[in-house]
């Protein structure tokens, strides 16, 4: 008789227990794996995932399925909240709950200081979270702010990476400090203004003095790009009226 060198099954693959563990996974019997909360059960090439929220048991064939595949899917799913264990979804709600109160100092700190250098950094960051059309330069935020809004920022922007903070809770902040009121009272000042226009004025006469080439290309690009922007601004003054 031939000897098998068949692949062994699913549950019995080294990378499988090493991955699962990883994940918070322990071997509960020969075809079982689970962390507290949620079960993961091979039949043969068959995986039933049960969460452990109580909702519906997932399955799935993976007979067929190539073991990075397997890796990749599972890495999706038991990321979910209903596959973490008890200690991540704790870990995660007092991740929320830190960020929150921070946001209440942040929110706090511009509602009394809009217009300081801390205030309009801390505005700058909160809207940067919020809708991404705002530079945040960071070493002038560090630089500017005192310890306890350095802590408040440092809290919220961690959080939000992990996605421990909503939309929700960054609009909220945008309008208990006055943000939201205060976005169409904004107006440049006229040396503000005149900075664009000179710098408009500036390109143009490089523009004309330049002869064709490569750059002027991207001169005039550049022209069109402030002169959008002045009609922008414009706009944004008429509408303010």
């Amino acid at each position: 008789m031939a000897p098998d060198f068949s692949r062994p099954k699913l549950v019995d693959q080294p990378w499988l227990s090493e991955f699962l563990t990883g994940k918070g996974f322990n071997r509960t019997s020969p075809t079982s794996f689970g962390n507290g909360r949620a079960t993961l059960e091979f039949d043969g090439s068959t995986l039933v995932a049960i969460p452990g929220d109580g909702t519906k048991a997932w399955r799935s064939d993976l007979k067929e399925v190539p073991g990075e595949a397997i890796r990749a899917m599972l890495d999706t799913f038991l990321n979910a909240p209903s596959f973490l264990p008890q200690a991540e979804l704790d870990r995660r709600a007092g991740r929320q709950h830190a960020a929150e109160q921070s946001l209440q100092t942040i929110t706090g700190n511009i509602r009394d200081f809009p217009e300081t250098h801390s205030g309009q950094q801390l505005r700058r960051f909160l809207w940067s979270l919020y809708n991404g059309y705002h530079v945040v330069n960071l070493w002038k935020l560090k630089s500017v702010l005192d310890g306890q809004n350095n802590r408040a920022v440092t809290e919220v922007l961690s959080a939000w990476m992990e996605g421990q903070v909503p939309e929700s809770s960054f609009r909220r902040a945008l309008t208990d400090s006055g943000e939201m009121a205060r976005w169409d009272s904004v107006r440049l000042t006229a040396p503000e203004q005149r900075r664009i226009e000179e710098a408009r004025e500036a390109v143009n006469n490089v523009l004309r003095s330049t002869p064709p080439g490569n750059p002027q290309t991207h001169l005039a690009k550049a022209d069109g790009l402030l002169e959008e922007v002045l009609d922008h601004l414009r706009q944004a003054e008429e509408s303010g009226k």
